[in-house]
């Protein structure tokens, strides 16, 4: 390891607060796997089973940290904080923070297409750089982590709206009140081929619906998903 990658590593490892014992752990978080394919070296591994233990490490820590918390609250009330939490833009956001994209090594071809700027590359680097930290010394330590940079939104009135998963939301939600998952349909598509309007309905256990629109399929079964979350807070009895 060159120098200037060293320092690299000891200003994230400033910024988080916590001296790895193993800095290996540390390179390994922050390896994407389009780095690896590009560069075949011996002893290089990417990041894939690291974000695997530590999305399971992050989701302890945050409902350890919640429970506590919130002692009177429902599971309702606690899974769906979590879900925020814990959601890929919340932890980008976090990864953002600490300027874990300017730490990862990526494949050239994911560099040239922004990838290193992406929700999804940052959250997962966050949730391996946990992982990282939770091998490295353990839960006590990698708690307390977490805790730094959750802590600050465990109020409910800083929990940010704009950042909910409504899908994973609803999906959570009806696999456990009614051992189903939502069903999305699309049902219509409008305007020309450059600027399509997708209308997406969601059906849930063949009684309640709820409609989206977007420009995108995605983007329309995510409105159609807050529109059910929102009907099925107010009143489940629709059901």
């Amino acid at each position: 390891m060159d120098k200037s990658r060293r320092e690299v590593l000891k200003k994230l490892e400033e910024r988080l607060d916590y001296r790895f014992r193993d800095v290996d752990l540390l390179v390994t978080a922050l390896t994407h796997r389009s780095y690896v394919n590009e560069n075949r070296q011996p002893g290089v591994s990417d990041n894939e089973r690291l974000e695997f233990l530590g999305d399971s490490v992050l989701g302890l820590c945050v409902s350890d940290l919640l429970i506590k918390k919130y002692v009177d609250g429902s599971e309702g009330d606690l899974t769906k904080m979590r879900s925020v939490l814990v959601g890929e833009k919340n932890l980008a956001q976090l990864a953002r923070g600490l300027q874990i994209g300017n730490c990862l090594l990526i494949g050239r071809g994911e560099e040239n297409a922004g990838s290193r700027a992406r929700d999804s590359f940052l959250a997962n680097a966050f949730e391996a750089v946990v992982a990282a930290v939770y091998l490295d010394s353990g839960y006590e330590n990698v708690r307390a982590v977490v805790r730094k940079f959750i802590e600050p939104f465990l109020e409910k009135e800083t929990l940010p709206s704009a950042y909910f998963d409504y899908k994973t939301l609803l999906q959570e939600f009806c696999q456990r009140k009614f051992k189903t998952i939502p069903m999305y349909l699309l049902a219509d598509t409008s305007g020309p081929e450059h600027a399509k309007v997708f209308e997406v309905k969601v059906v849930i256990v063949d009684k309640l619906t709820a409609i989206g629109t977007g420009t995108s399929k995605k983007e329309a079964e995510k409105q159609a998903a807050q529109k059910a979350w929102k009907i099925l807070q107010d009143d489940e009895s629709q059901l």
